[in-house]
């Protein structure tokens, strides 16, 4: 299984510098706030493979199913959404601001053996687990062997 890089980061041009100005080391207090340093929403992914099937986790908290979309098309598993940043009072001012809001996009390429069009999602306490069967003649098989 493959994961497929989609990068969301700095201009190539600052490579291989473009990871530096992005740590925390850079801007410990969040002073500068350029669009260069500002995190990523991007949802941890978990993927576990049985002799049956392979199940892919993604963490989705505060988001609602129907901000989800999951797709698996020619082999590749699509998982993305979009958070939309909560409008609260407007005569308050922010002194911290953690919480991530916009679209992101995980892809995951699966293995031959993966029967996608049988694959089944769920989400419960910000996780959504996505089921995907194996095909069936790629299950392992000893064979006996007889003596003639």
């Amino acid at each position: 299984m493959q994961m497929i890089k989609r990068d969301t980061g700095p201009a190539r041009g600052l490579a291989p510098f473009g990871a530096l100005f992005e740590d925390s080391f850079m801007d410990p207090f969040g002073f500068f706030g350029s669009p260069l340093m500002q995190r990523r929403l991007l949802p941890a992914m978990n993927i576990a493979e049985t002799a049956k099937d392979l199940t892919v986790s993604v963490h989705v908290p505060g988001f609602e199913a129907k901000d989800v979309t999951v797709d698996v098309h020619n082999n590749v598993l699509t998982v993305s959404g979009h958070a939309q940043e909560q409008q609260e009072n407007t005569d308050q001012e922010w002194v911290c601001r953690e919480a991530l809001y916009g679209e992101f996009t995980r892809q995951v390429r699966l293995p031959d053996y993966a029967d996608g069009s049988q694959a089944s999602c769920k989400v419960k306490n910000g996780v959504l687990t996505i089921a995907i069967p194996k095909k069936e003649e790629a299950a392992r098989k000893t064979l006996k062997i007889e003596e003639e």
